[in-house]
């Protein structure tokens, strides 16, 4: 008999769901319904009561579609997995610990919990710790072509960045501020919403420190290819940022937060930054004045980029053992 696996998604459709979905043959539902969810919940309820379903993914967060989820289980004793964001055990908005923290008690009914990074799984508490898998996040595809880095005297610095409130942001604009003052020719490049953080728009000069708002896939992808160094920053130690990924694809030389979420991937010798304006400040210039650096900085990435697609394959390659398993077992069953 034909075993029917499923991925639901509720709000927002992440790219990582729509590509696992893929490598592991998932049927995918998306509802997009903003809180209280509940067209979503209900929609989502017909689903499981509809249709006999083997196995079910849910993308977390939100909460209510957990919960939904766990209850359903028991009634149609389907295999249940949650694909957990960090950000739903620890939330970093209001909004976040609402509709999150109160339905993180519902993990213990999952039979098997995927998060995207090792240091996740260790902060997991112990009784969820057992039955989780750490399956990263899926590679990148992006074409790497674009401008070599600018000639001597310059540096353009990406940060593409979501305005939340673990990025670092105006650490970097004030490092970059410094330094132009001091006559070093950088230019700062901060794509993405301002308007979540408006008042960081008073730092705009339209020379050193640019907004760029939200571009367009082709137009920020051809900004990434276009510059010199890309930064991956965040005060959160669990957030293993979208940029990271895209930098790896394209091959670009990275400055990354010392967190302990970047090191499995990138290696113990990287140029890692504590996040302070004077830290920033001493690495940016440090990469300004030896130029040679950004070379090393390619070489570690393009090396990086090898040991994480190596290991992605080995973790689609578990997960659809396992997954054929339980379809094996709950067809002789029948």
């Amino acid at each position: 008999m034909v075993c029917r696996k499923i991925f639901i998604a509720w709000s927002r459709l992440s790219s990582r769901t729509i590509r696992y979905a893929r490598f592991l043959g998932l049927k995918v539902y998306f509802i997009r319904d903003p809180p209280p969810y509940l067209r979503a919940f209900f929609y989502t309820l017909a689903i499981l009561l509809r249709r006999r379903n083997d196995i079910v993914f849910v993308q977390l967060a939100p909460g209510p579609l957990l919960m939904l989820a766990a209850i359903m289980k028991f009634m149609r004793r389907f295999f249940l997995v949650a694909d957990m964001h960090s950000f739903f055990l620890w939330p970093s908005s209001a909004k976040g610990i609402i509709i999150n923290k109160p339905f993180g008690f519902f993990l213990r009914y999952c039979d098997l919990i995927l998060v995207h990074a090792d240091i996740v799984k260790h902060m997991m508490p112990a009784n969820l710790r057992r039955k989780t898998v750490v399956a990263l996040d899926p590679p990148i595809e992006l074409n790497s072509e674009g401008r070599m880095p600018e000639e001597e005297g310059s540096l353009t610095i990406v940060f593409p960045a979501s305005f939340a409130e673990d990025e670092p942001i105006e650490n970097i604009i004030m490092a970059v501020k410094t330094l132009s003052s001091r006559g070093y020719n950088i230019k700062l490049i901060v794509t993405g919403r301002y308007e979540r953080r408006p008042e960081l728009l008073k730092y705009s000069d339209n020379k050193h420190i640019i907004f760029t708002g939200f571009l367009p896939r082709g137009k920020y992808y051809e900004v990434l290819r276009n510059c010199d160094l890309i930064a991956a920053l965040t005060k959160a130690k669990h957030s293993l940022m979208a940029v990271a990924l895209e930098a790896l694809s394209l091959g670009k030389p990275l400055i990354l937060s010392d967190q302990p979420v970047f090191k499995p991937i990138f290696g113990e010798n990287f140029m890692y930054t504590d996040n302070t304006v004077d830290d920033l400040i001493e690495k940016i210039s440090y990469i300004y004045e030896n130029r040679e650096i950004l070379d090393t900085l390619r070489r570690g990435v393009k090396k990086a980029k090898l040991r994480y697609v190596s290991r992605f394959k080995a973790t689609v390659k578990a997960l659809s053992k396992i997954l054929r398993w339980i379809c094996e077992k709950r067809s002789a069953r029948r």
